[in-house]
């Protein structure tokens, strides 16, 4: 009389069995069959971080950089960090606004300061930083405009700032920064990292990670330095580059996916590509000597067109024809960092064309809108850090 049952169990706990199988989340297995040199070499040597000094001087560049920079100091600039935007609003919106403050700009600055400010003038703004964005080991993406920490990260502004301590310890010839970087950098490894791989953030209220890395997030330059300071294996960083490169679109159009995730092992893009986060992508490839040559190709063709159009469809059709000062800033940094002097100085030069010059004007000096007064500070910044290379 048992034996139905029991058959019965069998099937059920088979049948149980292979649903786990099947739909279970599905861990990334990291398999690489040999490190690049460009990979190896990031994991290696001191934490000093070896920037390059200025290569395309360009005296009308410096007279643009100046006014830009009293406008930030001037208008943009809140007492330890920088509004979101010049104009200010109510408040309470789901994605940062008006006179919100962001990490991601407080990054900026401050590799902004440790590559041209005074050591004084770095230490000042970094304390600033920490005071008002760190919390629970990591910084805040955002801070409101009534003072509320969101219990949330974002994996590549807290990867800004660290960058910043490491061009810091080297300028400034003192160890203490790389100090700092390797506490700051135990503790990312822990909450924004799942066994070496980066995610794009932690969420200290939930304890929970996210699934997925957005590839603009994958600062190797930096990361290197993360690995190295925390032991980790240089094949976990060769694999995320790998998936990186897998991202390209296609030849014809060779801008990137947004992001992977690593549960279902698969990529993912919004309905369009945003032109923004492919060119923060090929920056970091371009820094380590990787940038895909159709990549290269489409962005100076672009660029000397004057075509860098926000959002494309999969087939590479402009959606949202409007074009942003921080892509063409994104563009001369490749310009400069793939040691092509024309690209840096076309982008940079319809760069200028996004800054207010009309002295009467509200803004003056800063890259915004004259009419409406929409002013972004990652924009302002973006174009600042361009100036300084």
């Amino acid at each position: 009389m048992k034996k139905p049952f029991v058959a019965v169990g069998s099937i059920f706990f088979l049948i149980l069995a292979g649903y786990f199988f099947l739909f279970r989340d599905s861990e990334p297995k990291i398999e690489v069959k040999h490190v690049d040199k460009s990979i190896s070499s990031l994991v290696s040597g001191d934490l000093n971080y070896h920037f390059r000094g200025r290569r395309y001087h360009q005296e009308e560049i410096d007279k643009s950089k100046q006014k830009l920079e009293a406008f930030l100091m001037s208008k943009m600039r809140s007492e330890k960090g920088f509004y979101t935007n010049y104009l200010s609003d109510p408040g309470g919106q789901e994605h940062a606004t008006g006179h919100d403050q962001l990490s991601e700009s407080s990054g900026l600055y401050l590799v902004h300061l440790a590559l041209t400010g005074t050591k004084a003038e770095y230490d000042t703004f970094y304390q600033d930083t920490k005071e008002l964005f760190y919390e629970n080991h990591q910084f805040s993406y955002r801070v409101t405009v009534d003072g509320k920490r969101s219990a949330v990260n974002a994996s590549l502004d807290d990867l800004r700032i660290m960058r910043s301590l490491l061009i810091a310890g080297t300028r400034f010839n003192d160890v203490s920064y790389q100090e700092e970087f390797k506490n700051v950098s135990k503790y990312f490894v822990k909450q924004s990292m799942n066994d070496g791989l980066l995610t794009d953030f932690y969420d200290s209220e939930s304890k929970k990670q996210a699934n997925e890395v957005s590839f603009f997030y994958l600062d190797y330059s930096t990361l290197g330095k993360v690995y190295q300071a925390n032991g980790l294996s240089p094949e976990i960083l060769q694999y995320q580059l790998n998936l990186t490169k897998k991202a390209k679109i296609s030849s014809t159009f060779p801008l990137y996916q947004q992001k992977y995730n690593y549960k279902t092992q698969s990529y993912e893009s919004g309905k369009t590509i945003n032109i923004l986060e492919s060119l923060i992508t090929i920056l970091y490839l371009a820094e380590i000597g990787e940038a895909d040559s159709d990549s290269l190709t489409f962005i100076k063709e672009n660029v000397e067109k004057g075509t860098l159009f926000n959002s494309y469809n999969q087939n590479g059709e402009p959606v949202d024809t409007n074009q942003s000062a921080a892509s063409y800033a994104f563009a001369a940094m490749i310009g400069f960092y793939t040691e092509d002097r024309a690209l840096y100085q076309q982008a940079t030069r319809i760069l200028q064309n996004f800054q207010v010059t009309d002295s009467s004007s509200e803004i003056y000096g800063g890259i915004g809108d004259p009419k409406t007064l929409e002013v972004y500070s990652f924009n302002n910044l973006v174009t600042l850090l361009t100036y300084d290379v």
